[in-house]
């Protein structure tokens, strides 16, 4: 096995995992967790004073301020989780199996072994995924608790449809952000919710607009803008998705919204003074008898939403 050992060394499986395609989700692509790399198991975040200000008393001409303070803040940590999948690469694969349009040794197993960390690099995203739906659908933790779900009446005309967008969306997203600038309203939906969305009778002739300019972009996407927010349906799996019937609102360019860190690697290698986290760490091992390598892809992630209270869930009324 000699001959295979430079392609399986922690250098080379780096350089696949990169060069492997990126497996993104609707979450992720839409770019509202911030990534941090950790230095330990935990993640630090901290909880910042509001430091709310508002109007004051007349106080005589002459006569000392009224002294203010400011919030304390509350520091939280959250501990990561590990996951591990691994996959076999075997002498005889490598001996019996030719890449096509090669001939050699070396090129059959540099594309074995970029099958197989793609493959896991694949898995790694997928399990981000899911960690990231599993926080946005249930944000509750040490910085609070989401508010109770709300209802949507669709079976309505344009004027109350958009009514009720502002009085159970931007309103209660307003509220829990108590002043925090956010840029946008977007909104993931169930296929259910989605589908009674896009025949709400004020809301289709929108859709079917802006289905039409999304065709000439190439944009796949099923989205649209409707009541100053944004309309999406998260397009899922059996384990990643929105609830059935259910829609879920979040505030978009609020700072620190939502995090995910990575902590580094459980190996020697990936262990040091100020080594930081990453989200894939490839690593491979000599089967016994010299029959192969086993490659295996760790992460080391923990989600939080830092301000629960602004995630709102919406159901059809």
């Amino acid at each position: 096995m000699d001959i295979y050992r430079d392609y399986f060394t922690r250098e080379s499986l780096v350089a696949s995992v990169a060069q492997a395609p990126y497996v993104p989700g609707q979450l992720a692509a839409m770019g509202i967790f911030e990534t941090r790399g950790l230095t330990s198991t935990t993640m630090a975040a901290e909880e910042l004073g509001l430091n709310n200000v508002g109007p004051s008393a007349a106080i005589p001409r002459g006569a000392p301020a009224k002294a203010m303070t400011l919030d304390k803040r509350k520091a939280h940590t959250f501990v990561t989780s590990t996951f591990a999948e691994s996959l076999p690469v075997y002498a005889d694969e490598v001996l019996n199996v030719r890449a096509a349009g090669t001939s050699g040794a070396i090129e059959v197993i540099q594309t074995r072994r970029n099958e197989a960390i793609a493959k896991l690099r694949a898995w790694a995203d997928a399990q981000h995924e899911y960690l990231r739906m599993a926080t946005l659908l249930s944000p509750n933790n040490a910085f609070g608790s989401k508010p109770a779900d709300g209802s949507l009446a669709l079976a309505t005309d344009a004027t109350k449809t958009r009514a009720e967008i502002f009085t159970k969306v931007i309103k209660p997203i307003e509220a829990a952000l108590k002043g925090v600038p956010f840029s946008g309203v977007t909104v993931q939906c169930s296929d259910e919710f989605w589908v009674d969305l896009i025949e709400n009778k004020s809301i289709k002739d929108t859709y079917l607009g802006y289905q039409a300019a999304a065709e000439l972009r190439g944009d796949p996407r099923d989205s649209f803008m409707f009541g100053g927010v944004t309309w999406e349906r998260y397009r899922g799996s059996d384990s990643t998705k929105i609830t059935t019937n259910k829609a879920v609102a979040v505030p978009t360019g609020v700072a620190g919204l939502f995090l995910q860190g990575f902590a580094p690697d459980d190996t020697i290698d990936s262990v040091g003074a100020g080594a930081m986290g990453a989200p894939y760490y490839p690593r491979s091992e000599a089967m016994k008898g010299g029959k192969g390598w086993e490659l295996t892809m760790q992460t080391h992630p923990v989600m939080v939403c830092t301000r629960p209270a602004a995630i709102v869930t919406l159901a059809k009324a």
